[in-house]
């Protein structure tokens, strides 16, 4: 009966220390056979001195070597020296936007301090005043008196500049052909799923109903088309009631919802990067898609999805939705 206890408790610790170990202030204690075995058998091996390794955990303790084997286990990212300009840059943005979530997430992964402008939605004069047309994100370097758009072309300059901190901080994009038919085979699901609620969730775009208004007009859910729902004769009550038949359907949705984040599970290389270069461009752009999910109620993100969620949350300085999910 010991033993099988013991072998009970391994099996606990194994299920959870996959995602946690090394995780920011997600502790282990090592000072246990039962854990030390556990170790071993989730594919890792650990080193322990005779001395107690307290409540603080194995991170930041002299003569503790951990080597994690499993791809799954991986040291938590890691934020390099912060970089505090003399005239900080400021990113225009909404909150919601994964391409203005890009630019947010690469400052943040290379700790430049940055300001953060949220436009109102439905704001035409700024964006149009800063670079010509409304759209976002929109980065201003105020002392090279540059103002730029384009997420990709933002991340991959302060990226290449040593006034931003070390260079080639970020792997470079690797085509990963796998996540990228993954995103489109959820793209209808997950307008049906995010559109409706960011106007439920209070996000500092949609402060104002002309905010929301604006947003809606201009953003179909499946199976309408944007010609189709642009047409004056569709008319914003039609919308509306769209949106919300959308959210109604969230029961229905939330099975092939989760389905769709098993099969992310096994394209996701750890919970530090999505692809076996490390963190790099891949991550920028996925993470940035993925924030939106976690508005979700009802989803059911894998272990080792949840820690890369949270893990670059963290070291990006970027908040996930959990809080406010509906």
């Amino acid at each position: 009966r010991e033993r099988e206890r013991e072998r009970q408790a391994e099996g606990l610790l194994v299920d959870s220390i996959r995602p946690r170990l090394l995780s920011f202030d997600r502790r282990v204690s090592l000072t246990s056979s039962v854990a030390r075995r556990a170790i071993m058998i989730a594919g890792g091996s650990v080193k322990v001195p005779a001395a107690r390794v307290g409540s603080q955990g194995i991170a930041g303790r002299r003569g503790v070597s951990v080597r994690a084997r499993a791809s799954a286990v991986r040291a938590a990212v890691e934020r390099p020296p912060k970089v505090v300009l003399d005239e900080l840059p400021i990113v225009y943005a909404y909150d919601h936007c994964p391409y203005c979530v890009r630019v947010r997430l690469g400052l943040g992964l290379k700790n430049v301090k940055h300001e953060v402008v949220f436009m109102a939605n439905d704001d035409v004069k700024k964006p149009t005043g800063l670079i010509g047309k409304k759209i976002a994100p929109i980065f201003e370097i105020p002392d090279e008196k540059l103002i730029m758009g384009e997420s990709m072309d933002i991340v991959k300059k302060i990226d290449a500049e040593e006034k931003y901190g070390s260079t080639g901080f970020f792997a470079g994009a690797t085509d990963r052909k796998d996540i990228k038919a993954w995103m489109k085979s959820v793209k209808d699901l997950l307008r049906l799923l995010h559109r409706p609620r960011y106007m439920s969730a209070s996000l500092p775009e949609f402060q104002q109903r002309d905010s929301r208004d604006y947003f809606v007009g201009g953003h179909p859910v499946p199976p309408y088309d944007k010609p189709e729902w642009k047409a004056e004769e569709f008319g914003q009550e039609a919308r509306e009631e769209a949106d919300a038949a959308a959210m109604a359907k969230t029961p229905e949705l939330l099975p092939e919802l989760n389905a769709a984040l098993v099969e992310l599970e096994k394209l996701i290389y750890s919970d530090s990067s999505c692809s076996e270069v490390g963190l790099g461009l891949d991550d920028i752009d996925l993470w940035s898609r993925l924030r939106s999910v976690t508005l979700v109620e009802g989803a059911e993100f894998q272990p080792k999805t949840l820690a890369y969620l949270n893990n670059l949350s963290e070291a990006g300085d970027v908040p996930l939705y959990f809080g406010m999910k509906c």
